[in-house]
């Protein structure tokens, strides 16, 4: 995913702390801290879908860390799920929420090799969710996530992390943001 064209920066705050797995990038389940400051949502209103991006920078995914959280049906969330605890169990299409790591900046230059790890376990509640194409009391979205397990498929015993952590943003609407000049 690109943060580009329909991407939105809100302002916010959040944390997302725990042990990471990488031996390629010298990570051996030392303390790991994301400190993310960029927080953006987008929307897909002709299927419903929506993205939130919790990064440390603002750079692209490819040159930064951070971590994706996909909600596949944004509605059903906002109004049955609020407050509750979703199980992050699973990797796929039965899936509410889905949440990626990637570590592109703390393991640059591995072309061959990227960090980027699913999450197979821990939960996520959402206490607020702000939804473009619903009513909304407010434009903030809050989310807690507790315990959340990350692996790499192909080598889940090696290249894997444990987080827990928070965030907070308000949406807003904005032109993309752009990385080239004339």
């Amino acid at each position: 995913m690109l943060l580009a064209a329909g991407c939105n920066k809100g302002s916010g705050e959040g944390s997302a702390v725990g042990q990471v797995w990488a031996p390629d990038c010298g990570l051996n389940g030392e303390p790991f801290s994301l400190d993310p400051n960029f927080f953006a949502m987008q929307p897909s209103a002709s299927v419903e879908i929506i993205d939130i991006v919790v990064q440390h920078g603002s750079d692209l995914q490819s040159f930064t860390d951070g971590i994706s959280i996909f909600i596949r049906d944004p509605r059903m969330v906002k109004e049955s799920m609020l407050g509750a605890d979703i199980d992050l169990r699973g990797i796929g299409f039965g899936s509410a929420v889905e949440m990626t790591l990637f570590l592109n900046a703390t393991c640059p230059g591995l072309a061959h090799l990227p960090v980027v790890y699913g999450a197979v376990s821990g939960t996520i509640r959402f206490e607020e969710l702000y939804v473009p194409w619903m009513h909304n009391a407010t434009k903030e979205t809050v989310a807690v996530f507790t315990n959340v397990e990350f692996i790499d498929n192909k080598d889940p015993d090696e290249r894997r992390a444990v987080l827990e952590g928070d965030f907070r943003f308000l949406f807003e609407r904005g032109l993309p943001t752009q990385y080239f000049q004339y």
